[in-house]
């Protein structure tokens, strides 16, 4: 008898009062977990717990795939009692969704995340998990109500899976498409002349920081407890200091973090395109509080416009 066997016949030798009793004590204990681990943009370790929660980004397609097959075999084959493939995807796939979210809140904890949508994603994905659970509990019912059931769980994890896809790929992701390849010339942002006063934190320097930097240090999403969509935000800093100390580059971390060695751990951003020359320079006057020149300026903004490369996995 092969191991799945062996698991199919425990499953089948609980009782229904048995078959909650599992789904509701796992779901608790993730929801207690998510408490005890709360994703409040501290980084900490130990490595191994770290290196545990990388793992969510990997543990979650299989089973999303999978939760999403289930309904096709129900609606093709229309058996009035569930068959062994059904009954073993569905077991698979909420067993997995379980896994995902367990390795999903170790992520959050462990390495420095926190925000509104981390929070929606977090529990989005203990719903997905519930409702998967609940699924599969449905196996002993007719047709239509696993149907149901299983068109639930997608569309719960479905809408846990769009706010992921937001922290990883931007605002509107999947549905937002790509509206233009590269910008043009004459869509430069214009840039006015020093002598009508530019204020150049708000004029420069902001929009280079939400081209570079407030995707995952903004309202939303906030790793290592630094936000850097306002000024206030900046000066207030993060875990490992204050991002913006006025004169003195050597202490604002986001000029130290832009200016390392793109191969050191610590450099930023982490993902998409690194500044360029022009972007650090004008960070480095605007720290000074010395004017910045209008080439600089406009080739900076122009830089704000070009394409993301795709994030690092």
């Amino acid at each position: 008898m092969t191991p799945l066997h062996r698991i199919e016949e425990r499953l089948h030798a609980l009782t229904v009062r048995q078959a909650i009793g599992w789904v509701i004590g796992t779901n608790l204990f993730l929801v207690g977990l998510a408490f005890v681990l709360p994703a409040d943009g501290e980084t900490r370790g130990p490595a191994l717990l770290s290196i545990l929660g990388n793992f969510h980004i990997l543990a979650l397609h299989i089973p999303a795939a999978v939760l999403l097959v289930v309904p096709l075999f129900e609606f093709f084959e229309r058996h009035e009692q569930a068959t062994a493939t059904v009954r073993r995807l569905s077991v698979f796939s909420a067993a997995g969704t379980w896994a995902a979210v367990l390795c999903g809140i170790v992520h959050a904890h462990y390495n420095g995340f926190s925000g509104e949508s981390i929070q929606l994603h977090l529990w989005g994905g203990i719903a997905a998990s519930i409702f998967a659970g609940i699924a599969s509990l449905l196996l002993s019912q007719g047709f239509l109500l696993r149907l149901v059931g299983q068109v639930v769980a997608i569309g719960v994890m479905g809408f846990a899976a769009h706010v992921g896809g937001e922290l990883q790929h931007g605002e509107g992701f999947p549905f937002k498409a790509n509206t233009k390849a590269s910008p043009k010339k004459e869509e430069t942002p214009r840039v006015v002349t020093t002598s009508q006063k530019r204020d150049d934190y708000t004029q420069v320097i902001r929009p280079i920081l939400e081209a570079h930097c407030v995707e995952c240090h903004g309202a939303k999403k906030v790793k290592g407890k630094l936000r850097m969509d306002t000024l206030e935000a900046l000066k207030k800093g993060g875990s490992e200091g204050s991002a913006f100390v006025a004169g003195d580059l050597k202490k604002s971390l986001m000029h130290v973090r832009v200016t390392l060695d793109p191969a050191d751990d610590e450099f930023m951003p982490t993902e998409g395109n690194p500044l360029t020359k022009e972007q650090v320079q004008a960070i480095a006057l605007w720290i000074e509080a010395k004017p910045i020149p209008d080439d600089v300026a406009k080739l900076a903004l122009a830089a704000t416009k070009a394409p993301k490369q795709a994030p690092k996995k």
